[in-house]
This record gives C-alpha cells, sequence and structure tokens, in this order.
C-alpha cells in the first residue's frame, strides 16, 4: 500500500466534508475499514411526472434521493475500489443494477484517483439518462399494481407514488423553511417558517393571512372541501393536519366537529334521535315497513318513528304538521323518478294518501284566498267582492283582504278614497 493513500483518504473525506452537508453525507471511520453514505438527489427537468396506474401521471419537483453506501479499503485508492450498494425507492434492482454498472465503470476509466465525489455529481446529473428516463418516470412498468402475495414483500406503484408525495412535500417544507418570501395577500416579506405552503401548487403566503382565511369560513360552518387558499386554480383540498397546522386549537375542534357531523349526514342509516340529537343506526331496505320506520336511541332509550320523528305509533299514519307536508310535497314534485320511487318506499302505504291531500290543498291555495280574521281558506265561484267567511262569518274583501264592517261592508266600494271605489262586482263574469 503506498504511504500516500491514508493522506488521499482523508483529504476526499475532508473535502466531501466540506463540500456537503450532514444530510448528504455520513462517515464512520473505524480501525480497519471505512464506512460511509452518500445521499443523492436526483436532478429534474422543469417538466417532469411520475405514471403509477394507466392514464394516472402526476408532475412532481423531487424524487427520493439514491442511498449510496461504500467501504473504504486500506489500500483505496491507490489500488483498490470502494466496495459499495446502491438504494433507491423508486427503482427496481434492475436499474440500480444499471447504476452500479456505470460506477464501476468510471472507476476503470480513473482509478487509483478519489472517486467518491465524481460519483456523487455523477448520479445527481446522470442518473436519469443511464436510465433512459427523459420526462416521465413509469413506476408501472417496476412496481406491480396490486400487492402480491410473493415470499418478499414489494410496494405496489400506487404506494411508492404515496412514498415519492410525502418526501416531495417534506422537502418543500424544507427549502421554504429556509427562506424569505413576499406574501401575496398582505404583500409583507415573511420568513418561511411562517408560511403556509400549499403541496401541490407550491402556492405560498403567510400564515396569518391563511389563518384569516380559514377561520372565517370554518366560523361560517364551511368546512367540507376546503381547497387551496393561495391559488384559485389549484383544485386540492386541504388535509386536516395542514389545517390543524394554522388555525388555533378551538377552530379546529370547530372544523373536526362539523366535518364529522357531514360524515355522519351523508351515512343513508343514520338519523338523530329527535329527543337527545345523538346518531342512531337504522334499519332500511327490507320488506318489513314497520322494521324501516324504527328508531331506538341508545343514549336516552327513545323509540321513535324515524318519518316524522313521534313517539314510535306502529301501523298507524304519521301525523303531519301542514308544514312538513308541504315540504314533503314539492320534494316529491320536484323529484326525479328514482327519487319519487324512494319517497314511495320511505313514507310506505300512507304517502299516496299524502300526495293526494297535498294535491287538494294545492288546488284551493291556487284559487282560493285567506280570511283575514281566522286564517281558513275561502273559494269565490260567482258573486261580488263582499266575502263572507264560513267559519267565523266576518266580511272582508275578496281584492285587498281588508276586514270589512259588519254594519256596513258595502262601504269599502263605495268610499273614493278607498283603493277597491267602484270594484264590488270587478272580476265577476258578465259584469265587466
Amino acid at each position: 500500500m503506498s504511504s500516500a493513500t491514508p493522506e488521499l483518504q482523508r483529504d476526499e473525506l475532508d473535502a466531501l466534508t466540506s463540500i456537503l452537508d450532514e444530510t448528504a453525507f455520513e462517515i464512520e471511520q473505524q480501525t480497519e475499514t471505512t464506512h460511509g453514505t452518500l445521499v443523492i438527489e436526483v436532478s429534474l427537468p422543469d417538466e417532469f411526472y411520475i405514471e403509477y396506474h394507466t392514464n394516472q401521471r402526476r408532475r412532481v419537483e423531487y424524487l427520493p434521493p439514491i442511498y449510496l453506501r461504500f467501504t473504504l479499503p486500506n489500500d483505496y485508492p491507490s489500488v483498490s475500489s470502494p466496495s459499495f450498494e446502491l438504494e433507491c425507492i423508486w427503482m427496481s434492482s434492475e436499474q440500480l443494477q444499471i447504476l452500479s454498472e456505470n460506477l464501476k465503470n468510471m472507476w476503470s476509466d480513473n482509478s487509483n484517483e478519489p472517486i467518491l465525489f465524481l460519483w456523487y455529481t455523477s448520479l445527481n446529473t446522470q442518473a436519469l439518462e443511464w436510465l433512459n428516463i427523459s420526462t416521465k418516470l413509469d413506476l408501472t412498468l417496476s412496481f406491480p399494481s396490486t400487492v402480491s402475495k410473493s415470499i418478499k414483500p414489494q410496494l405496489t406503484s400506487t404506494q411508492v407514488a404515496a412514498v415519492i408525495h410525502d418526501y416531495e412535500r417534506e422537502r418543500k417544507t424544507i427549502l421554504l423553511s429556509r427562506s424569505v418570501i413576499t406574501c401575496p395577500i398582505c404583500v409583507n416579506d415573511v420568513y418561511g417558517h411562517d408560511c403556509f405552503l400549499c403541496y401541490v401548487c407550491s402556492g405560498t403566503a403567510c400564515k396569518s393571512c391563511i389563518k384569516s382565511y380559514l377561520e372565517t369560513i370554518i366560523t361560517d360552518g364551511q368546512v367540507k372541501s376546503i381547497t387551496c387558499p393561495v391559488n384559485p386554480t389549484c383544485n386540492i383540498e386541504l388535509t386536516p393536519t395542514q389545517i390543524a397546522s394554522v388555525v388555533d386549537k378551538q377552530t379546529f375542534h370547530r372544523y373536526d366537529r362539523l366535518l364529522f357531523q357531514l360524515s355522519i349526514d351523508a351515512m343513508d342509516d343514520i338519523i338523530y334521535c329527535p329527543r337527545c340529537q345523538k346518531p342512531v343506526i337504522i334499519t332500511k331496505d327490507t320488506d318489513n315497513h314497520l322494521d324501516n320506520t324504527l328508531g331506538e336511541c341508545a343514549t336516552c332509550s327513545f323509540v321513535f318513528c324515524t318519518l316524522c320523528g313521534r313517539t314510535y305509533h306502529g301501523v298507524n299514519p304519521c301525523q303531519y304538521s301542514a308544514h312538513q307536508l308541504q315540504d314533503i310535497y314539492k320534494d316529491y314534485q320536484n323529484a326525479s323518478a328514482e327519487e319519487r320511487l324512494a319517497l314511495e318506499q320511505k313514507y310506505g302505504k300512507f304517502f299516496n294518501r299524502f300526495m293526494d291531500d297535498m294535491a287538494s290543498v294545492e288546488a284551493i291555495r291556487a284559487t282560493a284566498r285567506q280570511c283575514p280574521q281566522c286564517s281558513i281558506f275561502v273559494d269565490k265561484l260567482d258573486g261580488c267582492n263582499k266575502m263572507t267567511c264560513s267559519k267565523c262569518h266576518s266580511y272582508f274583501c275578496w281584492i285587498c283582504l281588508r276586514s270589512l264592517s259588519k254594519t256596513n261592508p258595502y262601504g269599502h266600494f263605495n268610499e273614493p278614497q278607498s283603493k277597491c271605489f267602484n270594484k264590488l262586482f270587478e272580476g265577476v263574469t258578465g259584469m265587466d
């Protein structure tokens, strides 16, 4: 072994330590040998994509690094090459073998010279070229689309894509924390660690502005599908973790509660107890209509009808208020054929009677008017515009619905200052 070999090793390791930070270079010197790891990020073109399913791809700016783990023999670099192995989450064993062959060829061309830094820069700039990858990394060529039952477990293409996404997010967060940006909302210069970052479009803004925006919409109850607040064209939905990193605990608790409420409301087999408002799981789509309408609250033990919310009444029809019937009728009128069938099945054999009653009410409302004294509907088939209520026997004007004098009901039509002056027979067939 040349006497200069240990000195050349030390000089190379010292140079790498000064050039690379501790996240890119690790060294462990032992009595006989020296072990180390180079963490190498691959340079990507401006437009680079990963494909993880047929016709499913996503643009990325960073890929997880290549790990080059090496051991320096005592006679390196004067005689022997470093022994090494490569690891990379998004490469197959065949691709790693291609890179290894290229590194060995480089040693053959530069034998007896320090090689580690050259390997580092070459993997950084030429790895994609060696693998014949230009602008797209097709993960489906190297990884299965589904989990296999082989003895050696292997990640799927979707799982590898998720790892790449997580790494890219962490990488962008680290880079942002080391910079100063101008917030596009308040136009103040802000340190990166005080900024919000969208992991998809890379939009940034100060946390203070994003906090105000999120607190406003969460206070208003708009918690479903909160998208990137920085870029209007970015439709990516914010994760609960991102929201929690910006708003205070009380606001996030409200967001979490409302989001859970929306999830419960979207479940067809869950309704709320009319008494204590706790969620209740109900039976649906059975042949027995009684089972479909029975709800029993596990919290307060209230047994109720799932249709009208009153105490369970078995085969007896639901007692709906006029307002409730009106809402049901409107839903039915505006429903599609499938939705109408679902409503008929939901409300059972009494539903057609409900609809007939409501149709009658609608027909009455279209032609009749309410008495200003007792609010009953009164229809006018013929005669003058002085009406007599069949229930309370009060007089009122059919045109303006004003209550009329019991002693002189026709005076309303004879007073010049009245807007119904001379309109006693207005609208009466054959009297205009």
